[in-house]
């Protein structure tokens, strides 16, 4: 999956659904974009990685280690330079106690440093958000390889395990915001 090129995670705990908005480049450089929305729960090694985003959130948003089980990152969107590097924003549902209810916290759009200089600068993720940002991205890549937890079906025991399946992920491609649905002539 080399020529995918991630641009959106986002889980929806409430409904355990996954989306991942993508951009897939052809052999000639062509790119298509892809929206892809998923009911198989991930595997563990995925809310690992998305749980590692909250001290990064904490102290990006410069908010306390007291704080911690009141945040709850859910999504990040990512964006690329012309030189690969990246930068991104973390969403996170941050829970009121006064009002009883959680809201929307975004990180400000943030980048990777390219060296020493950057990387003691105001705007650039920390090493530690750094790689928790890849780790992130790197198991969405995994789930759109076919790695997703699932029940064995002929296993012993009724606990999940995490199966890697060679699938093919049926996605919609989409042109100028619109999407494309096949018909039955394709």
């Amino acid at each position: 999956m080399s020529n995918v090129t991630i641009n959106k995670i986002k889980y929806q705990e409430s409904s355990g659904k996954l989306t991942i908005e993508y951009m897939r480049t052809n052999e000639n450089k062509k790119p298509s974009y892809h929206t892809s929305i998923f009911n198989d729960e991930p595997a563990p090694e995925f809310f690992t990685a998305l749980k590692n985003l909250t001290k990064p959130t904490l102290n990006i948003l410069g908010l306390g280690a007291l704080l911690i089980k009141r945040i709850k990152p859910y999504a990040v969107s990512f964006k690329y330079a012309e030189d690969k590097t990246m930068s991104a924003v973390i969403s996170s549902m941050f829970y009121v106690p006064s009002a009883d209810r959680e809201i929307v916290v975004n990180t400000p759009l943030m980048k990777c440093p390219s060296d020493e200089v950057e990387a003691s600068q105001a705007g650039f993720f920390n090493q530690e958000a750094v790689d928790a940002l890849w780790a992130f991205e790197q198991e969405a890549r995994k789930y759109l390889d076919g790695k997703r937890n699932q029940i064995s079906l002929f296993g012993e025991d009724t606990e999940a395990e995490t199966i890697t399946d060679d699938v093919s992920v049926v996605d919609v491609p989409k042109q100028n915001n619109v999407v494309q649905m096949p018909t039955v002539a394709q």
